[in-house]
C-alpha cells in the first residue's frame, strides 16, 4: 500500500479520529477508522493526510454514521503502468473521489442530524405534556386534602358539640320489666308470643314446663324456637304449633299456661 501511495498518491477514504480533550488546546486524537492506510502513510513518509475529525463530545451516533459509510479495509488496487504518468502529474485527479466521498458523508450526517433534532423535539413536546398532566395532578390532590381538611374539622365540631352536652339529657337505658299480676294478665297471647321471641332460653322451658311439656320435648321445641326466631319471629301460637308441628292437645296447654311470672325481656 506505502508503494501504491507513493506511486498513484492517495486514493482511499479520509481516516476517522476522535480528539482527546479541547478543540484549540488539544492536537492529540485517537484513531477510529484507517489503520492500514495510516501506516501506509507513515510508511510512505507523508506528512499530511486527509482526515475526518470528531470531538470529544460528539454522540456515538454519529460516530457509527461515519464508520459505517467508509470502509477503511477495502484494499488499495494497483495503478496501471499507462496511467502512472497521468496520476503523477496530476494528483487533482486523484484526490478528486475522496472529495466527493466527503461531501455525500456530509450530506448525509446532515440528515441524520436532521432527524435526530425532530426526534429530540417530539421528546421535548412529550415532556411538555407529561408535566401539565402532573401539574393537573397535583391540582387534583391539593383539592382532595382541602376537603378531606374539612371533613375532619367537621368530625372535630360534631365531637365537641357530643362532649358538651349534658349528661341528663342523655336518655336512660330501655328499662326490662318483670312480669307480675293476676294469670289473666300473664295468659296474654301476646305476652306468650313475646316470651318466645325475646325471651331466654331458661324463661322458655320454665313456661313449657308449666304447660306440662316433657323435659325431652322442651329441649327440641326450644332449639327449633331459638333457630327459627333467629331469622323471623314468631307471630301467633298457631304460627308456633306448624313451626314446631305440635300436636292440638300441646297448643291447647300452651293457651292455657300463662307466662311465668319471674320471666323478664324488653317490653
Amino acid at each position: 500500500m506505502a508503494s501504491s501511495i507513493l506511486k498513484a498518491g492517495i486514493c482511499f477514504p479520509p481516516l476517522v479520529v476522535r480528539r482527546l480533550g479541547d478543540r484549540l488546546a488539544c492536537h492529540r486524537f485517537k484513531l477510529l477508522s484507517g489503520h492500514r492506510q495510516y501506516y501506509a502513510a507513515q510508511k510512505a513518509n507523508l506528512k499530511e493526510i486527509n482526515a475526518l475529525i470528531l470531538e470529544e463530545n460528539d454522540p456515538p451516533e454519529i460516530e457509527a454514521a461515519i464508520l459505517s459509510q467508509i470502509q477503511p479495509n477495502a484494499p488499495v488496487s494497483e495503478v496501471p503502468e499507462e496511467q502512472k504518468e497521468e496520476k503523477v502529474t496530476e494528483p487533482s485527479d486523484l484526490n478528486q473521489p475522496v472529495i466527493n466521498s466527503s461531501e455525500d458523508l456530509i450530506k448525509k450526517l446532515y440528515q441524520q442530524n436532521q432527524q435526530l433534532l425532530a426526534h429530540n423535539e417530539a421528546i421535548h413536546q412529550s415532556l411538555k405534556q407529561m408535566c401539565a398532566y402532573t401539574q393537573q395532578l397535583l391540582a387534583q390532590n391539593q383539592s382532595i386534602c382541602q376537603s378531606l381538611q374539612e371533613v375532619q374539622a367537621a368530625l372535630a365540631n360534631i365531637n365537641t358539640q357530643i362532649a358538651s352536652v349534658p349528661t341528663s339529657q342523655v336518655p336512660p337505658p330501655t328499662p326490662t320489666a318483670t312480669l307480675s299480676g293476676s294469670l289473666e294478665d300473664r295468659n296474654q297471647p301476646q305476652l306468650k308470643i313475646r316470651l318466645i321471641n325475646q325471651g331466654s332460653q331458661a324463661e322458655i322451658k320454665q313456661w313449657l314446663t308449666n304447660a306440662g311439656i316433657s323435659e325431652k320435648s322442651s329441649g327440641k321445641y326450644i332449639k327449633k324456637i331459638i333457630e327459627y326466631r333467629a331469622q323471623s319471629p314468631f307471630q301467633s301460637l298457631i304460627h308456633l304449633k306448624e313451626i314446631l308441628k305440635l300436636k292440638s292437645q300441646t297448643l291447647t296447654k300452651l293457651e292455657k299456661c300463662p307466662v311465668p311470672a319471674s320471666s323478664s325481656f324488653p317490653h
